[in-house]
């Protein structure tokens, strides 16, 4: 037989230091912008964490190019308008 000395214990529930990071979540502010643009329509739980995804990864890659603007202007600070030339180098094709 096996000897049951070395059992791994489990908590219960788990500790406070034992939690995660959070990570950023935007589908309060996604639904919230649906209900103003479409009263009547709702999302499902899948559709929206396909859409949360997509938006931290867009806010993702419009943090990095605005980065990468302020870097190349020898300037510390991000600020609006690399922000807009971000967005704007990222979707030129889109808006124009």
């Amino acid at each position: 037989m096996k000897s049951v000395a070395h059992e791994e214990k489990r908590p219960t529930k788990p500790s406070c230091h034992l939690k995660g990071k959070k990570k950023a979540n935007y589908s309060t502010y996604i639904y919230r912008v649906l209900k103003q643009v479409h009263l009547y329509t709702g999302i499902l739980c899948k559709l929206m964490v396909i859409v949360d995804c997509s938006e931290g990864d867009l806010l993702q890659r419009v943090a990095s190019e605005a980065s990468r603007l302020s870097l190349s202007n020898k300037r510390r600070t991000l600020t609006g308008r690399e922000i807009q030339s971000a967005a704007l180098l990222l979707h030129a094709e889109e808006l124009g």
